[in-house]
């Protein structure tokens, strides 16, 4: 049979419940919790198969990062696939980046640095493929390494299929599980070579739009994101940044719809009482509570207090 455990932050004291959940889940990787949530609470199935490892997680917020130190320290080089099943994330890589919804898939190389993140409560399914698997039944790593595939006919069927894995693969034989496996990489080398972003230049429009959408996503919390500060940490000219959101209305409009867009995700999302609008605001970037309002209103047409009473 196959070698599954469950790993859970249930019976930890919730004070140190995260601290439990970044020493053992996500010893790979550096951690941090997202301002502005509540307790933290996660549980996990993971399941070791012959060629690789499947993990099915429940998680409160967080984004992880992998620096270069652990890197050189445990020289893992497996490629990552994350299947949203819920809530939203974003990844960068490289010169990548994208925003997940549910059903959408992210790759990243544990090889080089990237940053993974969601800032609501999330379920995933992950697949650690070795990079020697990968390249025989998939193709190239770096040619996919920081990219989301989005979903069609296949990535529904791939969701269904890698779905239907997790909830049986500890009644599998570890041949079982290998055809499984087999099956799940067949379907992705479906999906990546479909793909139409396959082929475009990491310098294409599309491309830094994505990287630049994730960066926001990231960085929300910051009141000091800017272009500016976007050009710096993407390594881009202005004039390229800007011409990449001409289409949807600027840079600034597009940080400014981010921010809102969250803070009214928080202030409608049940269970989340015990957040202030001020809470919520300082969360989302903003400082001045009556320009806050002011946005906000004129977004959504509706006031803040409106949202949380509704």
């Amino acid at each position: 049979m196959i070698l599954t455990s469950i790993q859970s932050t249930q019976q930890i004291e919730p004070k140190r419940a995260f601290d439990y959940w970044r020493s053992t889940a996500l010893a790979r990787v550096d951690a941090s919790l997202v301002e502005g949530e509540g307790a933290f609470a996660a549980r996990r199935l993971v399941a070791v198969l012959s060629q690789g490892t499947l993990i099915r997680t429940r998680s409160s917020p967080l984004v992880i990062e992998r620096l270069p130190q652990q890197i050189r320290r445990d020289g893992h080089d497996d490629v990552c696939l994350s299947l949203l099943l819920s809530g939203s994330g974003h990844l960068e890589q490289g010169n990548r980046g994208a925003l997940l919804a549910p059903g959408e898939i992210g790759l990243v190389s544990l090889a080089r640095p990237f940053v993974l993140g969601a800032h609501e409560s999330y379920e995933e399914l992950r697949l650690h493929i070795p990079r020697a698997v990968f390249r025989q039944h998939v193709g190239n790593v770096e040619e996919v390494a920081g990219r989301a595939f989005r979903p069609g006919a296949l990535g529904d069927l791939f969701a269904s299929y890698l779905t239907t894995f997790a909830a049986t693969v500890e009644r599998m034989s570890e041949t079982e599980a290998a055809h499984a496996y087999e099956g799940a990489l067949h379907l992705l080398r479906g999906i990546v070579h479909g793909a139409g972003e396959r082929g475009e230049g990491d310098t294409s429009v599309r491309a830094l739009r994505s990287l630049a959408d994730a960066h926001i996503e990231r960085r929300l919390h910051d009141p000091a994101l800017d272009p500016a500060e976007i050009c710096a940490a993407l390594q881009v000219s202005r004039t390229r940044l800007y011409a990449a959101f001409v289409p949807t209305g600027g840079i600034a409009a597009a940080i400014r719809d981010a921010r809102l867009d969250r803070a009214h995700r928080r202030l409608s999302a049940p269970g989340r009482d015990g957040e202030t609008i001020t809470d919520i605001m300082r969360a989302c970037g903003y400082l001045d509570p009556a320009g806050f309002s002011r946005a906000f209103r004129r977004r959504f047409g509706l006031a803040p207090r409106d949202v949380r009473a509704l």
